[in-house]
């Protein structure tokens, strides 16, 4: 997914509508039901509430105030300057979500409670959401609950592909930066074998979540970048794990039983009609054939990779650690054909 995305993508979340919004900014019930609503009275105590210093050196230009508050958030040592860009960046973009978080958070300044709820109840979202965003900060600003808030921890349903989205950008700036930090010396050729294992994991995990996660179910977004996080996150772990003297000790036999148990699998999904009661949703076995390519490229890639870094390492070890995973994987959608 292009990072020029991401800020289209958390618009709705993050920040108001770009035409005049309703205040409080809720969809799903009329206005007259839920005047007498506490959460209601709370948003209209705070309507009229301003920033003392309504944010000098905004600017102009578009900005992704989500990312940069993530960012910053995620510096170990992020200055009063650093949250005043992401000041800056969400008051000029009305990212009304970074708002609430920075106001209710005290990112670089005293927190303000009751601005934080202005914002809150400018972001659109249905009544159940609002409800429950509001009085998370009401605890907040009481004491009761001590922990930051996130604009995330009361997203709804229809929201969460997105928090999940923003979540995943985050961990692949660390995983990045991880993989960064420990290959800093590699010679050209352990560079060059670690980019093309990289660009073969990237691969197989886009076709894992393009053909083998159903896109049909209410939670499809936040399932689909988990199954691609977990390819990710997992190929991270392989190169640090042999980086620290942990790398995979299979023997040929033990690959060839596993390759043979995977075909078999494989060949047996293939084969079979799905059941009627079949879990497989969107999933289509002319879409695990394409995914099963990836992943045969991505395991060639690896034992590439670590015949170049670790060459004491046998291939087999890598492709039978790699096999014993994909063996799971078709296990399981080979379940779901059946309807077990």
């Amino acid at each position: 997914m292009s990072r020029a995305y991401w800020p289209f993508l958390l618009a709705s979340l993050f920040a108001g509508i770009v035409q005049a919004a309703p205040y409080p900014n809720v969809y799903g019930a009329p206005p007259e039901v839920l005047r007498n609503t506490d959460w209601y009275r709370q948003c209209l105590r705070v309507k009229q509430h301003k920033p003392q210093r309504p944010w000098l050196d905004a600017g102009k230009g578009r900005c992704d105030a989500a990312g940069l508050y993530y960012d910053t958030l995620n510096q170990p040592d992020a200055s009063k300057a650093d949250w005043q860009r992401v000041h800056a960046c969400a008051a000029r973009t009305d990212a009304h979500g970074v708002l609430m978080m920075l106001y209710a958070n005290g990112a670089g300044m005293t927190p303000q409670f009751d601005l934080a709820l202005k914002h809150a109840c400018s972001i659109q979202s249905p009544v159940d959401e609002m409800r429950s965003r509001v009085q998370h900060l009401r605890r907040r600003a009481s004491g009761e609950d001590r922990e930051a808030i996130d604009v995330c921890d009361d997203a709804s349903t229809d929201m969460r592909g997105q928090c999940a989205a923003m979540r995943e950008r985050q961990r692949d700036k660390s995983r990045s930066g991880q993989l960064a930090a420990l290959t800093r010396g590699w010679n050209g050729k352990e560079q060059l074998g670690l980019e093309m294992a990289s660009k073969a994991v990237h691969y197989f995990a886009q076709h894992r979540v393009d053909y083998e996660t159903d896109a049909g179910s209410s939670a499809a977004r936040s399932l689909q970048l988990d199954v691609q996080a977990f390819e990710l996150d997992q190929f991270a772990f392989d190169v640090m794990d042999a980086e620290a003297g942990k790398a995979p000790r299979f023997t040929e036999n033990e690959f060839a039983s596993l390759d043979e148990k995977m075909n078999a699998v494989y060949r047996q999904f293939m084969l079979n009609r799905p059941a009627s009661t079949s879990y497989l949703g969107t999933i289509r076995k002319t879409g695990v054939e394409k995914t099963q390519r990836a992943w045969l490229a991505y395991r060639d890639a690896m034992e590439l990779f670590g015949s170049i870094r670790h060459p004491q390492v046998p291939g087999s070890a890598w492709r039978a650690q790699l096999t014993a995973r994909r063996l799971k994987q078709l296990t399981e959608l080979d379940n779901a054909a059946a309807g077990r």
